[in-house]
């Protein structure tokens, strides 16, 4: 059981030397005192994953069977490495020049990639207005060489290099073999597919995301939303809490309700490719981001993610398991696209594409499957 895990800072200046530059502390923002709609979701305290294993595969049966989003607590990534990751974030926006961000922009449209960044005012969201968010991404596979990022970035590349591969162990694995089980898959099943037993590892990625605050005359325009409904695309997502209240799920019930912070706790939800595979046993739920509530309107909202997707080349058709081959149904009719099929088509038509517009969120239709946008 991992209880504790420590990484040390990590020095990769660009000539291999130097230690990296200090940082600006990331100031955490206050939580809200409003009170809001909270959504009801469980909590995973991975702290008993050896002695409690069965009551954690409970818990997530019914998290991903309900609502498609839990907590994570107990996973022993120590504070101050968390809050180190939001100010390595906060120096990827702030720390880099706009003409040096416009020279490292991700290949969206053309590629279906998100490496580097996303600019402000890409992202289509209602009545004329474009988002204010900006993002950066550090695929797993390409963190190297480090001319791939601006120059105010490589010092802290080893760093988010590290820091991903422990989420992974920590987070990541376990939570797949408790999916595994839910799923009745082998023990290990769902690790394989994104790290198989040659060390091929998938191309997830780890994200930092900025929201600037929507201007008044845009907040009415959206009916105060800055990131349109979505689910995700790839396996599973994880989120490192943070303080700002904007992120909401679409309930079961069909109310949006907001994700309430909790310090040192991840966030975890299900994408499309599980999704699919599971034959929808487990849910991808919609979400989605809003204006925060008064006493933190106006402040930026930091967020670091780790987003998994499966090996390239993994078709989504059902897993083998008898559960899902009888209580599943197939997704697709005639050909099933590949995980980095997948990926790629929902990045370059995300906030972009032809949508069909409903009150509550998008919709278009890839591979002859209706996807939330």
């Amino acid at each position: 059981m991992i209880s504790t895990l420590k990484l040390e800072p990590i020095i990769l200046a660009e000539d291999g030397a130097n230690t990296p530059p200090p940082l600006p502390r990331w100031k955490q923002p206050t939580v809200t005192k409003h009170e809001l709609e909270w959504a009801d979701i469980l909590t995973v305290d991975l702290s008993l994953f050896e002695t409690c294993k069965e009551v954690l595969v409970n818990v997530v049966r019914t998290a991903l069977q309900r609502d498609g989003f839990f907590y994570v607590t107990g996973h022993g990534i120590p504070q101050e490495m968390i809050e180190r990751q939001f100010d390595i974030g906060q120096h990827v926006f702030d720390g880099v020049s706009q003409d040096e961000k416009g020279a490292y922009v991700a290949q969206m449209a053309t590629q279906g990639s998100y490496m580097g960044y996303k600019l402000k005012q890409y992202w289509a969201l209602s009545n004329g207005v474009r988002d204010r968010v900006e993002l950066y991404n550090f695929y797993q596979n390409n963190f190297y060489p480090l001319n791939r990022h601006p120059a105010p970035v490589r010092p802290y590349v080893g760093e988010a290099h590290a820091f991903l591969e422990v989420l992974r162990q920590a987070v990541f694995r376990r939570v797949l073999s408790l999916i595994d089980a839910v799923l009745e898959l082998p023990t290990g099943y769902l690790w394989l597919m994104h790290e198989n037993e040659h060390g091929k590892k998938s191309n997830d990625y780890l994200r930092y995301m900025m929201y600037d605050p929507l201007l008044t005359e845009e907040a009415t325009k959206t009916n105060g939303v800055m990131l349109n409904g979505h689910t995700d695309f790839g396996t599973i997502t994880t989120l490192l809490s943070q303080p700002i209240t904007a992120l909401q799920v679409l309930m079961p019930d069909g109310v949006w309700r907001y994700v309430k912070h909790k310090e040192g706790a991840m966030v975890i939800n299900i994408g499309d490719q599980l999704s699919f595979k599971s034959g929808v046993l487990l849910k991808g739920t919609m979400h989605r981001v809003v204006c925060p509530p008064p006493d933190q309107m106006g402040l930026r909202r930091l967020g670091v993610f780790h987003f998994a997707r499966f090996l390239d080349g993994t078709r989504l058709d059902l897993f083998p398991s008898k559960k899902v081959q009888e209580e599943g149904h197939t997704v697709f009719e005639g050909e099933i696209p590949t995980s980095d099929e997948w990926g790629s088509q929902r990045i370059k038509s995300y906030g972009v594409g032809n949508f069909v517009k409903n009150q509550e969120y998008d919709t278009e239709t890839i591979n002859g499957v209706v996807v939330s946008c």
